[in-house]
C-alpha cells in the first residue's frame, strides 16, 4: 500500500508539473491579446515553459504602426490604390522577410496589417486570399497574382526589384548559388536549430551553428557588396537572435559586422518593430 500510495503521489505531482507547464504559456499569450502595452521577458518566461508550442504566425502587434517608405503607407483602406499589398503581422519574423524584400525593391505597395488571433482576428477576406491563415501575403496586380507563402514573396520580389535588392537575374552564376545557399541555411538548419536553443536552453549547437554561417559570410552583405534575398531571408532570425542572446562571440565577427550593416541600410532599419515574436 505504501508503495502504491508513492507512486500514485509521484505520479500526481508529474501531471501537476505537466499541467502548470502547459497553463503558463497560455496564460502569457492571452495577457498578450488583450493587453494594451507589452509584456516583459514574455519570450524569457515562455523559453522556460516549453512544453507548450505556440506557433509565431502571429500575435497581435503591441508596438505602434511604424511609417514604412514614402511608397508605402501604415493604413489601408477595404480598397486599396496601389497594385501590389502586403498583408502581415509586424512581430512575425516570416513576414518581415517579405517586408525587406518589398521595402529594398522599390516597388509601390501599401501595407495592411492584420490581428490574427483575439477580436477581429482573421477577417473573410483574410481567409479567402490564404485558406491556411497565414501570413504574410502580397497580391500583385489588385488580386490576379497571390503569393501567401514568404519564400515565394521573395522570388517574385527578386525577379522585379528595382531598388538596393539585386535583381536575381542580375546576379553571377555563383552569387544565385550563394544566396540560394543561405536561404536553405536559414528554413533548414537555424530555424530549427535556433527553436531548439531557445526552448530547450542548450545553446553549444547554435554557437556551433552561428560559427559556421559567420565563414559563410562575403561581405559587407552576407554575398558580398550587393544585398540579395540572402539577407533578407536571414535577418529576422539572426536579429532575433542576437536581441535575446548575442552574436558577439569569437568565430562570430562576420556576422556582427553584418547585422551592424544591416541596422544602418534604411530599407532593413524600417522592418525593426519594438515587440516581436519568435518563428513557432
Amino acid at each position: 500500500p505504501t508503495t502504491a500510495y508513492n507512486n500514485y503521489n509521484t505520479a500526481a505531482c508529474n501531471l501537476h508539473s505537466i499541467y502548470i507547464s502547459n497553463m503558463i504559456p497560455r496564460i502569457v499569450l492571452l495577457l498578450s491579446l488583450f493587453s494594451s502595452s507589452p509584456i516583459i521577458g514574455v519570450n524569457s518566461l515562455l523559453a522556460k515553459h516549453h512544453n507548450t508550442a505556440i506557433p509565431s504566425l502571429c500575435r497581435r502587434n503591441l508596438s505602434p504602426m511604424t511609417t514604412s517608405s514614402s511608397k508605402s503607407t501604415t493604413e489601408l483602406s477595404a480598397k486599396s490604390s496601389a497594385e501590389t499589398q502586403f498583408i502581415t503581422n509586424k512581430m512575425c519574423p516570416y513576414a518581415q522577410k517579405a517586408w525587406i524584400a518589398l521595402e529594398s525593391s522599390g516597388i509601390t505597395f501599401d501595407i495592411r496589417e492584420v490581428s490574427l488571433y483575439g477580436p477581429g482576428g482573421k477577417p473573410d477576406w483574410f481567409w479567402k486570399l490564404n485558406p491556411r491563415g497565414t501570413v504574410p501575403i502580397v497580391t500583385m496586380n489588385g488580386e490576379n497574382n497571390v503569393y501567401a507563402d514568404s519564400e515565394l514573396i521573395l522570388d517574385a520580389v527578386g525577379d522585379i526589384s528595382e531598388g538596393i535588392l539585386t535583381r536575381t537575374a542580375d546576379l553571377s552564376d555563383k552569387e544565385q548559388t550563394q544566396v540560394s545557399r543561405w536561404r536553405e541555411v536559414i528554413s533548414k538548419q537555424l530555424a530549427p536549430v535556433g527553436k531548439s536553443a531557445v526552448l530547450g536552453g542548450s545553446m553549444p549547437k547554435l554557437r556551433s551553428l552561428l560559427k559556421e554561417m559567420n565563414d559563410m559570410v562575403v561581405g559587407p552583405y552576407l554575398c558580398g557588396e550587393r544585398m540579395t534575398l540572402a539577407d533578407c531571408a536571414a535577418f529576422p532570425f539572426l536579429w532575433r537572435i542576437d536581441q535575446d542572446y548575442g552574436i558577439e562571440g569569437d568565430g562570430e565577427e562576420k556576422l556582427r559586422d553584418w547585422l551592424k550593416v544591416c541596422l544602418e541600410t534604411d530599407a532593413i532599419k524600417r522592418t525593426v518593430v519594438r515587440s516581436w515574436w519568435w518563428w513557432w
